[in-house]
């Protein structure tokens, strides 16, 4: 069965007050979508030391395959210092230099690459010129299909860097801020919709998914809007929420089978859920999240 879901990216510690999360937002999504019986593979690079061990442990356990998962000699294998703040909202300290600062894109990546539907990849991997050369090689195939997840961590927040991934990508998504940042400064307080299409226009990618938070999420699907309103929950932390809601979208959208207002919805339900829950991948029913 040919690879459907390369995951390019960072695999980190997350590190809360509750204690440690294996994470980073392309392992995330590879996760979830195992967990939602897609097939998915990571390319990531862990460390050669005890964490790198255990977060390889980590995505076995989860079914994911680990031979596009290289080991770095020389760097340990990254983590994050999370703050939450009394909404659970996260700040972030991102140590460096780490091992997935260097993920190889080889022969073997570009094989599995090539038979893959979609490829997913974001733009803390490539806060380094290593990670941008290499990413390269995947955007520049022809049949996956290019998700872009643009998910910005500050200081590694180059808007000339989104710029250039976006216009590899079939898919963009991202939050209600970061499209704003990524407006003209005349056009920063035009509505909604308009600022998407505007977007739009501005990249030449004909589809841009915005997650609104507790105010749901909208999108832009080939000149065609749709809105999903949000729902109050009981917010945990929201590490891993928006990567929650990208897998679920992916698992639903992709091969066109399901009407986009229904897929919308889903992921909008999915992200409420990871908000209420400890860590970014809990354990949860697949079937409760797959459309019929």
């Amino acid at each position: 069965m040919p690879d459907s879901i390369i995951c390019y990216g960072e695999a980190l510690w997350d590190c809360l007050p509750e204690g440690l999360f294996f994470g980073g937002a392309p392992v995330n999504v590879a996760r979830h979508l195992a967990q939602l019986a897609k097939n998915a593979v990571p390319v990531t690079c862990v460390g050669n030391d005890f964490l790198g061990e255990e977060a390889r442990e980590r995505m076995e356990r989860s079914g994911l395959p680990l031979d596009l998962v290289h080991e770095h000699d020389s760097l340990r294998t990254g983590a994050v210092k999370v703050k939450l703040d009394s909404r659970g909202n996260a700040d972030y300290e991102i140590l460096e230099p780490v091992a997935w600062d260097r993920i190889p894109v080889d022969e073997r990546v570009t094989a599995r690459a090539e038979t893959a539907d979609a490829v997913v990849y974001g733009t803390l991997a490539q806060r380094g010129d290593f990670n941008r050369g290499q990413i390269r090689a995947l955007l520049a195939l022809e049949r996956p299909f290019k998700v872009y997840d643009v998910n910005l961590r500050p200081p590694y927040d180059d808007l000339e860097l989104v710029a250039e991934l976006a216009r590899s990508a079939d898919l963009l998504k991202l939050n209600e801020e970061e499209l704003y940042r990524l407006l003209p400064r005349d056009r920063q307080s035009t509505p909604l919709e308009p600022a998407t299409r505007r977007l739009s226009d501005t990249t030449g990618v004909p589809r841009i998914c915005v997650t609104r938070a507790e105010k749901g999420a909208v999108y832009l699907a080939e000149g065609e809007w749709f809105a999903a309103e949000g729902r109050q929950v009981g917010v945990r932390d929201t590490v891993g929420a928006g990567d929650g809601f990208l897998a679920v979208f992916l698992a639903n959208s992709l091969g066109g089978s399901h009407p986009p207002q229904r897929v919308l919805e889903n992921a909008c339900r999915f992200g409420e859920f990871i908000a209420t829950r400890d860590g970014a991948v809990p354990a949860y029913d697949p079937d409760e999240w797959l459309l019929a």
